[in-house]
Formats: structure tokens, C-alpha cells, sequence
């Protein structure tokens, strides 16, 4: 069965408006964002929420990011992403933005590299407060095994967020700088976009996410568990 992939050309147009990033330069080639960019990211983010409903076992929701860039609070003022970017998430999950998201899958398909993630940004307050409570009573260990598997499958772990464990939480603990994370993540970077190009592009990403699963379930278990 063939699946929906991305042209050569959407990644020439990716590049072409890095170095035009105007509104005229935009509206001369929005023909080409339709056809090279918009058509083919509509046409895969459902069959990409098929592929991770079969290998998670729950029904996905998801959502594309805008290409037209947030200026209000940033000092750059070119007016469009250079990027396609997508999120993937249980349906039915609670989704509060930037303030917190259920265990999800991340993507950003950029000129030269596709980067992809999976695990939560922010957790919510009442998956934080499990979480530490977990590590507390000794879940350190088994959390530490899936960030190593995961490292040892070219994955790199996000940064925690705190210097120091919260307060509350004993600084002495074995596993205190797990409790430095508000939010965890793995990301990994595949450098050639050809592997989301052509019909193949969706099996491509799933075979790449599958070593991430585990740590995926774990907190999407937190999560259903709160």
C-alpha cells in the first residue's frame, strides 16, 4: 500500500525560504507552499497518526503547527516558520499548550534533518507531583534504564529545568537530578530527509521512534494512572 511521503522539493522550498523569508518573496511562491509543503504534511499527519495508534495501542490524535511565526514577544520579526512541525497525542489526553501536554510524539521536518521526539514538554501539576512522588519511592532506577536504552539508540535526554531538585524533595537522594526535569523528553536527529520522502516515509519515522516506545508508555501509564 503506498503512503503519503514528501517531494525533493519540499525541502527545496524549506531551504529557498530560509533565504527569502519575506511576505512578498511568500506570496510569489505560495503556489509551491500548497503544492511542495502543505498538500503532501495534510496527506501524512493522519496516516502518521495510523501508524503510532498500531504501535502505541491507543487512538492518536494530532496537530500541525502554523507557518506563520508568533512575533509578538520575539525580536526576530521574519514572518514564517522554516520548518514543518507536527505534535501526536492520545485522544482524549489533556493538551494545556505550552503549560503542559500528555506523553506525545514529536516532529519537525526542516531543510537538511528531520528531528523527532517523544515524552512530555511539561507535565501537568498532578503528573509532576506523581512523578516525584515515584521517584521518591524508588522508581529512579527503573527511569535511569529507559533513558539508557534510549541513549544507547542515539537518543539524547532534555535538560532539566531546575538547578536543584524542588523543594521538598531530598537533595541526598540517589536520583535527585531526575528530579530536576518539569518535563522530559528524547530527541533524535535523522540527517537525511530523503527517509521521509517517497511512499515509504511513514513506515521510515515508525521504525525510527519504536526504540523510544517503552519510555513513551511508561509516562503515558503515569498519566492514565492520575
Amino acid at each position: 500500500m503506498t503512503e503519503p511521503g514528501f517531494q525533493k522539493e519540499t525541502f527545496l522550498f524549506l531551504k529557498a525560504l530560509a533565504a527569502n523569508n519575506s511576505k512578498d518573496w511568500f506570496d510569489a511562491n505560495k503556489s509551491d507552499y500548497q503544492r511542495h509543503v502543505k498538500k503532501p504534511a495534510d496527506a501524512f499527519r493522519p496516516a502518521m497518526n495510523n501508524a503510532l495508534q498500531t504501535l502505541t495501542g491507543h487512538e492518536m490524535t494530532s496537530k500541525q503547527f502554523r507557518i506563520n511565526r508568533d512575533l509578538r514577544f520575539s525580536k526576530d520579526k521574519t514572518p514564517y516558520n522554516t520548518h514543518i512541525r507536527m505534535a501526536f497525542w492520545p485522544v482524549g489526553a489533556p493538551f494545556e499548550g505550552r503549560d503542559a501536554q500528555p506523553p506525545s510524539f514529536f516532529l519537525s521536518i526542516e531543510a537538511d534533518t528531520i528531528r523527532f521526539g517523544t515524552g512530555c514538554m511539561a507535565f501537568s501539576k498532578p503528573v509532576l507531583g506523581a512523578y516525584l512522588t515515584l521517584l521518591e519511592k524508588g522508581a529512579g532506577e527503573s527511569i535511569s534504564k529507559l533513558l539508557a536504552l534510549a541513549r544507547s539508540d542515539g537518543f539524547e535526554v532534555s535538560e532539566p529545568d531546575l538547578v536543584n531538585p524542588p523543594r521538598g524533595f531530598p537533595k541526598d537522594h540517589a536520583y535527585s537530578d531526575l528530579a530536576r526535569h518539569k518535563g522530559i523528553t528524547l530527541w533524535k536527529d535523522l540527517p537525511d530527509p530523503g527517509c521521509l520522502q517517497g511512499d515509504s516515509a511513514v513506515t521510515a519515522l515508525t521504525h525510527a521512534w519504536k526504540p523510544a516506545l517503552s519510555f513513551w508508555q511508561y509516562f503515558a501509564d503515569l498519566q492514565e494512572r492520575t
